[in-house]
């Protein structure tokens, strides 16, 4: 069997088991202080009310957010972004989040054999995007396997500076371009938890405003023989990072 086609198999089982899967729905229950707690599920099949649940399309689903200045270039001649940019948006989220957050280095040959390929790519359009807008490219991890990873990607116009003021970001260095939402005091293993009550989510979190909202399967290979290999361990933490949480 070719490279090519082992690497499109895979690819092709790890979206047919994501797209398949339940929305995440945010679950609360009581910890062991008393107090409520809440998390954001995948797989939680319990009843719970619809203003509970957390989509693709809101900014509470995705623990990563990168803000990327729209060019005049991207408009086409309908006055907006051209579709066939948001892919382009897609690879700077993802591989900024690589490079300054997982330790990737695509120029150094300490990196490895392994490199990063796109199996598959889809995306849905929800609302118009134009220059100038300010664009917040968001990222979650949905599936991570043992040499592939499904991202999902949302795209949202960039909230003001008083709202985005009162959101709780944290830079996990002052060399990172893009921040993290939903950690702890340090910025580190967001889980999309928090230790309160699902109003705890400012409202400009759960609007359902994503403008766009796409998955984008990596499968890495060797680069010389183009086979699958393992992710590497420093990538593999820094994917564990954005994944979103499962309830057992």
């Amino acid at each position: 069997m070719s490279s090519i086609r082992r690497v499109a198999q895979i690819s092709s089982h790890l979206i047919r088991g994501h797209l398949s899967a339940p929305l995440p729905t945010l679950k609360t229950s009581l910890d062991g202080n008393g107090s409520i707690s809440s998390s954001l599920s995948r797989n939680f099949t319990s009843s719970a009310s619809p203003e509970t649940r957390v989509t693709k399309k809101d900014r509470a689903f995705y623990p990563y957010a990168l803000d990327i200045q729209s060019r005049w270039a991207d408009n086409d001649q309908y006055g907006h972004l051209n579709n066939a940019h948001y892919y382009s948006l897609f690879d700077t989220v993802i591989n900024t989040f690589l490079i300054q957050e997982a330790g990737l280095d695509p120029h150094s040959e300490m990196q490895g054999s392994a490199i990063g390929v796109v199996a598959e790519s889809g995306c849905q359009y929800f609302s118009s995007v134009s220059f100038p807008d300010m664009i917040e490219a968001r990222l979650a991890v949905v599936k991570l396997g043992r040499s592939s990873v499904v991202y999902q990607v949302g795209i949202f116009k960039k909230l003001s500076a008083e709202v985005a003021s009162e959101l709780k970001l944290v830079r996990s260095s002052s060399a990172s371009a893009g921040v993290f939402s939903g950690t702890d005091s340090a910025g580190h293993n967001p889980s999309l938890v928090v230790d309160s009550s699902p109003s705890s989510f400012h409202p400009s979190q759960i609007q359902a405003d994503a403008a766009a909202s796409g998955h984008f399967c990596h499968v890495f290979v060797d680069k010389i023989s183009r086979r699958p290999v393992p992710i590497p361990n420093k990538i593999r933490e820094g994917l564990e990072r954005l994944q979103v949480a499962h309830q057992p």
